[in-house]
């Protein structure tokens, strides 16, 4: 016996129904605080740690029965019997080696106290000068042993020193201001009057050349500084530097003094100086000749 299937219709109400129906058991489970979870609750959540202590000083034997974890072996050690870990976060480094200086040998003192309570400290050395102190009052009582002849002497030499310096001011404040020429002068105008003065002096020295220097051989170079008045006339000669021969050094003076005086010197070279001064290296040499470079 078959029968017609019925439609099934699900109104409007029925599906206000439902929904109302799941919204009451969501918010029921949401105040009763009831959660679902696929794990096992009842134990309680471990964290895994390791805890590793850093030792400073290691051991080659390892302990029977370790207390801490360590990066290397090393046995127990201190003043208590009972298992106490490092409280300190890092340990002492060890101390550096730095260097210093020798210990130094120091003269011995001698304390003495004398009879009117002055206190006198002596070291092993001599000396002229002895500083004592009153142990009451140490700042007022200062004696030092020098003589008053000591005292006179030492104030004259000061006084004599001071008028020497006074004295060779004055002498260097009153020399003539000077022109220099030397060899290696580059104004048109000294070139000229120096190779004119130095042809003289080489003329003179070679018809001069002194008879000593000839028989005994002697050579030698020499410094001489020459100075001359506007008028040319000789004012000094001195060796600078000598030829260590002593014989060709005077010879080289007299060469000079006997070929003044010497031609005028013109303004342009003065430049507006009082005295010429010439500075000229001189060489006397084996075949009996006199020049200068």
């Amino acid at each position: 016996m078959s029968h017609a299937a019925r439609k099934i219709v699900i109104s409007h109400n029925d599906r206000l129904g439902l929904t109302l129906f799941l919204a009451i058991v969501l918010h029921a489970l949401i105040i009763l605080g009831i959660s679902f979870s696929s794990e096992d609750t009842s134990k309680p959540d471990i964290i895994s740690t390791m805890d590793i202590t850093l030792v400073q000083h290691k051991s080659d034997e390892a302990p029977d029965k370790a207390d801490y974890l360590a990066q290397a072996n090393q046995k127990g050690s201190g003043n208590t019997q009972k298992k106490v870990r490092h409280r300190e976060v890092q340990s002492k480094p060890s101390p550096a080696q730095t260097q210093g200086q020798a210990e130094q040998n120091v003269a011995a003192t001698k304390v003495r106290q004398t009879k009117k309570g002055h206190v006198q400290v002596l070291t092993q050395q001599a000396s002229d000068i002895k500083v004592s102190s009153s142990s009451k009052d140490p700042d007022k009582v200062r004696t030092s042993k020098i003589s008053a002849q000591e005292l006179v002497r030492r104030s004259k030499e000061i006084a004599r020193l001071s008028a020497q310096n006074n004295a060779n001011w004055q002498a260097y404040s009153q020399l003539p201001d000077s022109k220099y020429l030397y060899a290696n002068t580059q104004r048109r105008e000294d070139i000229a009057y120096l190779a004119s003065w130095t042809r003289k002096v080489e003329k003179i020295g070679n018809m001069n050349f002194p008879y000593q220097a000839r028989r005994k051989k002697l050579s030698g170079n020499l410094i001489m500084e020459v100075t001359l008045k506007p008028d040319g006339s000789l004012i000094s000669v001195r060796i600078l530097k000598s030829s260590k021969h002593k014989l060709l050094d005077k010879a080289a003076m007299d060469i000079v003094k006997l070929a003044a005086p010497y031609a005028r010197v013109p303004a342009e070279v003065l430049d507006g100086r009082k005295v010429l001064r010439i500075i000229r290296t001189w060489s006397f040499t084996l075949d009996n000749r006199l020049y200068s470079r």
